[in-house]
């Protein structure tokens, strides 16, 4: 192998390898709101120190991006859950539902099928 096949080598290996270094570094950063300052630090420290590897080690042991405080999630679509699950326990307290209607319909409300 001369020269410019092994430059064309590493090229192929180590620029798509910083890319994926990069975006692990800016997903720990900026995207992560709910990881503390220290915890951005230590991801961070790691990523940097050993760079492939950290990332790895980031990728498959980083804790899971929270449901809660999600910036996509339709703040509306819970408002509405709340309002529904609010009118259903005024009709049940009222005695116009019974309290097996009540379970099931908040179940169903709530997304977690027939109890």
């Amino acid at each position: 192998m001369n020269d410019a096949e092994q430059a064309i080598a590493i090229a192929i290996i180590v620029i798509p390898l910083a890319g994926i270094w990069i975006v692990a570094l800016t997903h720990i950063i900026a995207k992560r709101s709910d990881l503390s300052l220290g915890w951005k630090g230590i991801w961070s420290t790691v990523v940097i120190a050993i760079p492939y590897i950290g990332v790895l080690i980031y990728a498959f042991v980083r804790p899971p991006t929270p449901l809660r405080g999600d910036r996509d999630s339709d703040p509306t679509a819970t408002r509405t859950a709340i309002d529904e699950i609010h009118r259903l326990v005024s009709e049940h307290d009222d005695g116009a539902i019974t309290d097996v209607h009540f379970a099931s319909k908040k179940a169903a409300v709530l997304g977690l099928g027939i109890p």
